[in-house]
This record gives C-alpha cells, structure tokens and sequence, in this order.
C-alpha cells in the first residue's frame, strides 16, 4: 500500500512539473517576439547579423517573399526582381545589426515576418541558417501591449494545481476506502480463530498389543 502511494505521488508531481514546464516553454522560448505598432507609424524586422564585401537580405511576409536587397561594397540596392517593388520599405545595416523598416503600416502589414540572409562574395556561398521571425500587429489606435503570456503561465498554474488537487483527493478516498474493505474482509478469520476453545496438550494414545505364547 505505501508503494502504491508513493508511486501515485511521484506520477502527480512529473504530470504537474511537465505541464508548467510545456506552459512556459511557449511563452518564452517558442513564440516569435510580437511588435505592437500604430497605423501609419513605422516597425522595425530584426536580420542576421552578417558583415561581408556583398551581401543579400530577404524579407518574407508568411511564405511569400516581399522583399529583396543587393549590398554591395556598403551600399544599398533594391533588386529590380524584388517581387513587390512598391513594397513600403527600406533596410538599415551596419555592423552589429542589421534590419528592414516598414514604413506607413496599415491594416494589411500585420502578419508574420522572416528575413534571411546570404554572404555572396567572397566565396563560397553562404546562406545563414538563422532566420529571425516577428510577428507586427498593426493596431488602428496606440494600444498597450498585454501580457499575454504571463497570464496564460497564472491560468495554467491553477488549472493543473486544481487538478492534481482534485486528483489526490480521489485517489487518498480509494485507497482508505479499499483499506476498509480489506480489514472487514480479515476480521471473520480473526474471529474464528480467537473463538475456538483451547484444549490443552493432547497426548496420542497408544494402544498395546499382545503376543500369544504356547507354552
């Protein structure tokens, strides 16, 4: 029976240590950061760092790719195969960060955004495997961003607290309840035992046997 319990317990306490964990794995490690920006203002998409004589950056909006640039020598040029060259954007770069502004937002920008990077001279070509990703939310008047994730780690808090509550106080019930059925099923043995009359020590009786002589 302790077994059993402690097993229970051990198996409560993983069950509510991987639910938290997994809650806040996704506010903080999983979830591209959010930029909360006004209509007709400007946001910024964070790139990879990359410094190189000729360099290309990509900007895709979803899966579409939005725009391209050429850098070449530190100076910047929109290539003319950019998909959308009307696109209202421009692109900063120095040294220790490198980004694309969208200019004018409206209604339309909010999506999710992802630039790339590549180093085309000098050789080999190389393609950066990072790739930063924001998510712009385009607001029609100036909204304070919510903390959206740390309320989502309160609610989930106290919605596995409650259930593993709950949980323990069934399981504890089952046990006591099987505990009292077992004693009542022991007890009639008990009672049959205690019951029957001591007879003191019996001796086994032995019965002689004779031998008939002729004389």
């Amino acid at each position: 029976m302790e077994i059993f319990m402690t097993s229970v317990t051990l198996l409560s306490l993983c069950l509510f240590h991987s639910s938290l964990s997994e809650t806040q794995s996704m506010c903080k490690g999983n979830l591209p950061p959010v930029q909360h920006v006004a209509l007709n203002s400007s946001v910024t998409i964070p790139c990879p760092v990359l410094s190189a004589p000729e360099m290309v950056f990509k900007l895709y909006k979803g899966s579409e790719e939005i725009f391209y640039i050429t850098i070449n020598n530190a100076s910047i040029s929109k290539n003319n195969n950019s998909p959308k060259r009307d696109f209202p954007a421009s692109f900063k770069v120095n040294n220790t960060n490198n980004s694309f502004i969208l200019n004018s937002v409206t209604m339309n920008t909010t999506a999710l955004y992802t630039c790339e990077a590549e180093r085309i001279f000098p050789p080999p070509f190389q393609k950066v495997e990072h790739k930063p990703q924001t998510i712009v939310f385009v607001e029609g008047r100036p909204v304070k961003p919510s903390a959206v994730c740390q309320h989502a780690d309160h609610l989930a808090f106290w919605v596995v607290l409650g259930v593993m509550t709950i949980y323990g106080l069934v399981m504890t019930c089952t046990v006591f309840i099987l505990r009292i059925k077992l004693s009542q099923t022991e007890t009639p043995f008990k009672d049959r035992e205690c019951r029957r009359k001591w007879q003191g020590v019996q001796h086994p009786t032995w019965q002689g046997f004779y031998i008939d002589t002729v004389v």
